[in-house]
């Protein structure tokens, strides 16, 4: 990771201050987003006591609501840089600041693409993992109806990573079509969400670092007049080493974990339908599986729209001795209206029931119910 990044910022310095020799196109989005969560709830991991229901918004940076009105766990800012070098060779930095993070500004994308012909293009560089249907724009707020893409989706440790990317557009019939191979791997150092669970279940380390490593696979865009549709599956391997406060080391078993997910749209006259399913399976032990689904309504009524959301995560374990299914489960019911009051921006307000459907006994039953309150602007420049 360190050599691709040294390797991109040095392309970044060389390029930049020559910008006035180049096409330089800026661009960027952002959010402003409030909310907070209602009542109190026997604490799941600490019987006897009671704490304000949380509702985890953002898994990957840990952006939670609790009953105060917090600001930061969604609110973003992001401004990209697009430079066309010329000859059919562009770069791309994108630097953002998350109130997650204190609003300290990271470079989080950076990228060359060449365009082969009319056909190929090629990137490399770093960027999301293509994942879900939303993985690729899941911080753009103001690019879907919903506050956010449902968050016990959208859980993952690991979001980025560095590699390369092979497009092929082509026409099928009268659908176009759009497929992309990709290849990388992430060292995460430090993991934020896997640090926070180490602290939830009482752990006490100095550092959780995540790899993923051979990260192989495609996915395969299909676009008509009134929808889309996207397949997508990839493989990689996966190691994490917990670094105690001792600075004594522990590695995990590594185990292989695959991905496949089918999602996208279909637009009904004033009606859309939206939708997401996707099944992650682990090659160890124990047989781990994450089937997740997403379905929503949206009501298109001028600037108006109207919506609802369902989104359910399950954890299953299909090696043991019991095969259970009474794992980590749970849904997300989401409310809500989005106001396009211009051309660039955009005002939502969302209320989330998010429901607690593991088995407590297990330990995985540790989330608790919650109910939220959240109001924003989505913006894009």
């Amino acid at each position: 990771m360190k050599l691709f990044k040294v390797l991109t910022m040095l392309i970044a310095t060389i390029i930049l201050p020559h910008s006035a020799l180049a096409d330089v196109a800026f661009s960027g989005y952002g959010s402003i987003v409030a909310g907070k969560t209602f009542g109190r709830i026997d604490d799941p991991l600490n019987p006897g006591q009671k704490r304000d229901e949380i509702l985890t918004a953002d898994f990957y940076d840990v952006g939670q609501y609790d009953n105060d009105i917090k600001f930061t766990p969604e609110s973003v800012f992001a401004l990209q840089a697009l430079v066309d070098l010329g000859h059919d060779l562009k770069f791309t930095a994108q630097l953002v600041a998350k109130g997650t993070d204190d609003f300290e500004p990271e470079f989080d994308w950076y990228y060359l693409t060449y365009q082969v012909n009319d056909s190929w293009s090629v990137m490399a560089g770093r960027r999301n993992i293509p994942m879900y249907y939303y993985s690729e724009f899941s911080e753009v707020g103001y690019a879907y109806p919903w506050m956010r893409p449902p968050s016990n989706l959208y859980w993952w440790q690991i979001t980025q990573f560095n590699g390369f990317h092979a497009n092929y557009d082509f026409e099928l019939g009268d659908y176009s079509n759009n497929l992309t191979f990709f290849y990388g791997n992430e060292n995460s150092y430090d993991n934020k969400e896997m640090l926070f669970y180490d602290e939830l279940f009482g752990g006490n380390a100095r550092s959780v670092d995540e790899f993923w490593s051979d990260i192989l696979g495609f996915n395969w865009n299909i676009t008509g007049d009134n929808f889309e549709v996207r397949f997508v599956y990839f493989q990689n391997d996966r190691d994490r080493t917990t670094t105690a406060q001792d600075g004594t080391e522990t590695d995990s078993v590594p185990f292989d974990q695959q991905f496949l997910g089918f999602g996208g749209y279909v637009n009904f006259n004033q009606f859309s339908f939206l939708f997401d399913w996707n099944h992650v399976e682990y090659d160890d032990d124990v047989g781990t599986e994450y089937p997740t689904y997403l379905v929503s309504l949206v009501y298109n009524i001028g600037d108006f729209q109207p919506y609802i959301t369902y989104s359910k995560a399950d954890h299953e374990r299909t090696k043991t001795a019991a095969a259970t299914k009474d794992l980590e489960e749970h849904y997300i019911l989401g409310y809500g209206v989005r106001y396009n009051f211009h051309p660039s921006a955009a005002f939502k307000i969302q209320f989330d029931k998010f429901e607690e459907q593991g088995e407590a006994s297990t330990g995985w039953a540790y989330h608790g119910d919650s109910r939220t309150l959240t109001l924003g602007i989505d913006f894009i420049f």
